[in-house]
């Protein structure tokens, strides 16, 4: 790499700023960005055009397009992916050489981009209307008038599917039209090629959206009946015919079901009946285009990561060699270590699983802690009763004398309530299945609440009612499914109940009212997917949308009026008292919106300290630090206030008054950490610790009840590792919010994202998560705005140069963002993401698993020690339902992740073990098993769990190996892992912050009998 670098010739001057704007541009402003040098002679996923004269190609590399000779040499960029916040993909060249027309994402606009060579830049052609939508494949007409392409047709009713089309776009006019085909066995048809003349189109169909590949076909160019020109069973990708309409080629499946070059000869005008020849033998054949040299005998094609050309008879291929110089800015990051709660330092507690603001508006009902708290809005919390941890869903009587909620096994939640001033709990449901969401009624005489088994009902109890066993008891309203915006709620008058409809992008904004008959009336005048939505005395709806607060006057038939904001400040969890006072959470913690509309700060009113561990001295270990270093001889670790102090040769440390654990020779690790989990069973948490796992990264759960378990853990009530949390997932490419993602796209206004990143730090969140396939251009001030508080950034999609720009901190997943690195990776991205000191958390586990249990089905329940730990077999189920194809599909993928896993850590990547398997507590050890199965040793595969992890984390300073300063997070084996990764799972003991993990008490406590 130094020597790559010390040769290195420029190239690319461009500047950050100019997708920096608002409070971020202040921050960078005063900070000239870094800047990153990369010389590159092969790319991931090239797609490419040659000329029509052969003398030039220009292809996509990076999300810029370049310039090449077609003999080779080094390429010169005509667009720059940094400066309009762009991806330009699959360019191909006009006839006469002197236009390019590619599709595209700049700067938030999505189509297909029209680029004069030497002029200032390119133009729009098409836009694209949804997230989902696609607008590619585009082939110009031989006059160079016309460019057809495949365009995804949106379904015009939820019942509809998408559809693919072939449009033609006149240059000229810049209008499209589809093209009208009948006699086809599928609506779906893309790949259009011209045929010489100019009269006839070719494309492919596919018999399902997403299937690789298809039958040929033609049909003029005005539409009408198409006919084949290939026989059923071909596999077709990206037809190309020869410029004498001759000979066809394509890409199509080889025996190995990779894709290769392949072609036919053209009798009369189909080539059914002549015989298809396999021309090439890659391992990744880039499946964008294949092109004819003007003399018929020459394919130019990409695969490998390089440009290639061969004769069309087949035989060793040619490389067309390229060197492309890019040097990209890196916004200047300053962040400090992840923040986590200290022992014995006092805590503000910021997570709640329940929380509600009285009637009368003086007081808040919270659920925290394991415990229901009573918060005056002018005084101290005091707790009325203790609670299971998991209760959830708070909901206040109208009178304010009792509160009602959900707890439970999973699943299998009944409601409670408790009176306040006797604090005397009574259960209201025991039902088969889960009852959750109360709500009384604002004349206080029922409780609706949903029954979940199969689907939602709602329902409706005495508000005084006791253990109501059978569904009979209650009034049944319907079946509303699991699927909506808010909890259902009852209008003013207490006739009915208001259920809002799940966002969707076809339907957005519908509710229905259920009357207490039963009756259901449909009301479409609705605010577009509103969440924490309360329905006021004063006869409004008040909810969270783009993450503030809106009210608009409501009635059984919709809304009269427009919506209207409620100040400035970030929302989520909203709730509201008789007179209209509004609690919220917002940066900084709990607020007040008053009816007069000022505002009050409370802040977070409970906080615990976390306990300090006893002095410790654990004896007569070998020490596998995670640094890399070699196993040592036997050593004795003091202790104290839950850090190593002191490290020695076993014998040399003589304290008194100290607790000792003698290991006996036993092998010591740090504490394991998973980058990549998400806690939708949070009350499973203790099965981390007792399988070694300290610390986790969830990367995408539900936030106050994920960050209430999290507060559980460390205010010591409850076993459970370290969590550190984005908690939602940001998403640029949808426009909806939920309790776990923050949807900003579109932007509602300029203060939409910093809204969405403060809610995020008013949580205590270490990160953010980008879960997003588009928009990069919001992407990348998200990830500016999370550093501008100190915060970190990953995502599925990390290798985009604008989001790379912005200074992107670790890539989730091998693959699993787009095609561009999905299968393989090569050393365009390899250089990126060193050079940008990009981690990568490879997760293979999650491909494996997938595997594994479609084989085995009974995979987790066989192991009698972890099947306490886990979720019930259905949480799988699509694992369990992969067909033959698609479970060796997702064997291909964990090969591919090993392969790509072993690369990067040659090149020096830093990487990490994530599993993303959704409470599996030994997906830790799963991963190790696949980090070594890819060529790594033991040693390394636990370097990459422990101290890698910790720096991806930005915990290396506190976690990740055994030294004197860090906090004891120790597993001690009873069998050398360096031997067999697999002895990780046997487990002596294991100390969190210096504490021994009662182990036995964890299996006690599932198991109490």
């Amino acid at each position: 790499m130094t020597k790559l670098l010390s040769q290195l010739r420029l190239t690319i001057a461009v500047t950050l700023c100019t997708f920096l704007t608002g409070s971020t541009l202040a921050v960078f402003a005063q900070q000239p960005p870094e800047k990153v040098s990369l010389q590159i002679h092969e790319g991931t996923t090239l797609g490419f055009d040659l000329s029509s004269d052969g003398r030039s190609i220009v292809f996509d590399l990076l999300g810029q397009l370049w310039i090449l000779p077609a003999k080779g040499g080094v390429a010169r960029p005509i667009t720059d992916a940094v400066r309009d916040v762009a991806e330009d993909l699959d360019p191909t060249f006009s006839s006469d050489g002197r236009r390019v027309v590619f599709r595209g994402e700049r700067n938030g606009r999505t189509g297909l981009w029209l680029l004069t060579l030497n002029s200032s830049g390119p133009r729009q052609l098409t836009q694209l209307a949804y997230a989902e939508g696609y607008d590619g494949n585009p082939a110009w007409s031989p006059d160079d008038q016309v460019i057809a392409f495949t365009h995804a047709v949106a379904p015009s009713s939820p019942k509809d599917r998408w559809r693919t089309a072939i449009m033609l776009f006149e240059v000229a006019s810049g209008s499209s039209k589809e093209i009208s085909i009948t006699g086809l066995p599928t609506p779906n048809v893309t790949d259009p090629f011209w045929f010489p003349d100019g009269k006839v189109i070719g494309f492919v169909t596919r018999g399902r959206q997403n299937e690789a590949g298809g039958r040929i076909w033609k049909v003029g160019v005005s539409g009408g009946q198409a006919s084949p020109i290939t026989s059923e069973g071909i596999r077709a990708i990206a037809p190309a015919i020869s410029k004498d309409g001759l000979h066809l080629a394509y890409f199509a499946p080889d025996a190995a079901d990779r894709k290769q070059v392949w072609t036919q000869e053209m009798i009369g005008t189909n080539a059914s009946s002549s015989r298809a020849t396999q021309v090439t033998n890659h391992r990744d054949v880039t499946t964008t285009r294949i092109r004819w040299a003007s003399d018929g005998k020459t394919l130019f094609y990409s695969a490998d990561g390089r440009l290639w050309k061969v004769a069309a008879s087949g035989g060793q291929p040619t490389e067309i060699s390229f060197t492309a110089d890019l040097t990209i800015p890196i916004a200047r990051k300053e962040l400090s270590p992840a923040r986590f709660p200290i022992p014995g330092q006092r805590q503000a507690a910021r997570g709640f699983m329940g929380l509600a603001l009285s009637p009368d508006g003086h007081q808040i009902g919270m659920l925290a802690l394991g415990k229901l708290w009573i918060v005056p809005v002018d005084g101290s919390p005091r707790a009325i009763v203790d609670v299971p941890l998991e209760a959830t869903s708070l909901a206040w009587s109208p009178d304010g004398t009792e509160v009602a909620w959900s707890a439970g096994a999973a699943d299998n939640e009944d409601l409670f309530a408790t009176i306040l001033s006797s604090r005397v709990t009574r259960r209201v449901t025991s039902l088969v299945g889960r009852e959750a969401y109360p709500v009384y009624s604002p004349d206080g005489r029922y409780l609706a609440f949903v029954h979940v088994k199969d689907d939602g009902v709602l329902r409706v109890v005495d508000a005084r009612a006791s253990n109501i066993s059978d569904p009979a008891q209650t009034k049944t309203l319907g079946s509303i499914g699991q699927s909506w915006t808010s909890t259902p709620q009852w209008s003013p008058n207490s006739d009915g109940l208001l259920v809002c409809s799940g966002a969707s992008l076809n339907q957005p904004n519908s509710a229905t009212f259920i009357s207490l008959a039963g009756q259901q009336q449909p009301i479409t005048h609705f605010p577009s997917a509103p969440i924490f939505l309360q329905w006021t005395r004063q006869g409004k709806i008040v909810f969270v949308r783009h993450d503030r607060l809106w009210q608009v006057p409501f009635d059984q038939n919709g809304m009269r009026g427009d919506p209207k904001p409620i100040g400035t400040a970030a929302a989520l969890y909203a709730s509201a008292s008789n007179d209209g006072t509004l609690l919220f959470v917002s940066e900084g913690g709990l607020r007040l919106n008053l009816p007069d509309g000022t505002e009050r700060k409370i802040g977070w009113p409970l906080s615990y300290t976390p306990p300090v561990a006893q002095p410790l001295l654990l004896r007569n270990v070998r020490i596998l630090d995670g640094s890399g270093s070699p196993l040592t001889a036997p050593r004795d670790i003091l202790i104290e206030n839950g850090r190593i102090a002191r490290i020695a040769k076993t014998g040399d440390l003589s304290i008194s008054g100290v607790r000792l654990l003698d290991a006996g020779g036993r092998v010591v690790i740090p504490g394991l950490i998973d980058l990549h989990a998400h806690e939708y069973r949070p009350d499973l948490l203790a099965g981390f610790p007792y399988f070694g796992i300290t610390t986790i990264r969830d990367q995408g759960s539900s936030m106050a009840p994920l960050v209430s378990y999290a507060d559980d853990v460390a205010a010591g009530v409850y076993p459970g590792p370290r969590v550190g949390y984005g908690g939602f997932q940001f998403y640029s490419d949808w426009p909806f919010d939920e309790e776990q993602g923050r949807g900003i796209e579109p932007e509602q206004d300029p203060e939409h994202i910093k809204r969405a990143v403060d809610l995020a730090e008013a949580f205590g969140a270490q990160h953010i998560k980008t879960r997003t396939f588009r928009r990069w251009d919001i992407n990348a001030r998200m990830i500016l705005e999370a550093h501008r508080r100190g915060m970190r950034a990953t995502g599925h999609c990390s290798h985009l140069l604008p989001l790379i720009a912005a200074g992107m901190d670790a890539k989730e997943h091998i693959g699993s963002c787009e095609t561009r690195g999905d299968r393989y990776m090569y050393d365009d991205l390899i250089q990126l993401f060193r050079a940008a000191h990009v981690g990568v958390v490879p997760t293979i586990s999650y491909f494996e698993l997938a595997v594994r249990l479609n084989e085995r089905p009974t995979l987790l329940e066989d192991d009698k020690e972890l099947r306490a730990f886990v979720p019930a077999r259905e949480n799988f189920g699509w694992m369990l339902e992969l067909t033959a194809a698609e479970r060796k599909d997702w064997a291909q993928e964990a090969q591919r992740a090993r392969e790509m896993t072993m690369k990067f850590w040659r090149a020096g990547i830093t990487l990490g073990v994530g599993t993303d398997i959704w409470q599996i507590p030994t997906g830790v050890h799963f991963e190790l098993e696949q980090l070594v199965a890819s060529g790594l040793t033991a040693a390394q595969a636990i370097q990459i769990g422990t101290a890698n992890s910790a720096k991806i984390l930005g915990a290396d300073q506190d976690l990740g190996t055994i030294q004197v300063g860090k906090w004891a997070d120790l597993v001690i084996l009873d069998a050398d892992p360096l031997s067999d990764i697999r002895n990780t799972r046997k487990i002596w003991n294991v100390l969190h912050y210096g504490q021994i993990v009662d182990r036995p008490a964890i299996l006690k406590s599932l198991f109490p009998k």
